[in-house]
């Protein structure tokens, strides 16, 4: 679990790559949360927990989508190293 952790940036990085990913798609997570992060004995991140996920169109939430991202980046800056 994210909350005993330490992440470097590089880690933030693509975990926020990831989440972008997801959004090419027009998935909103809507969840964005540390018990939703998880890191493996490797150092990658995952998202998990898609329960209260929806399906946006991109073009017109695309505020939501931004703030989701910064929602993450936030989040994550307070586990870095």
């Amino acid at each position: 679990m994210l909350s005993d952790q330490k992440i470097t940036e590089q880690q933030k990085s693509r975990a926020i790559k990831g989440l972008e990913a997801i959004h090419k798609h027009g998935i909103l997570h809507n969840d964005i949360r540390e018990e939703n992060i998880l890191i493996n004995d490797k150092g990658a991140l995952y998202l998990i927990d898609f329960g209260m996920a929806s399906r946006e169109d991109t073009k017109k939430k695309r505020k939501l989508f931004e703030e989701e991202q910064l929602k993450l980046s936030q989040l994550l800056d307070g586990y870095i190293v």
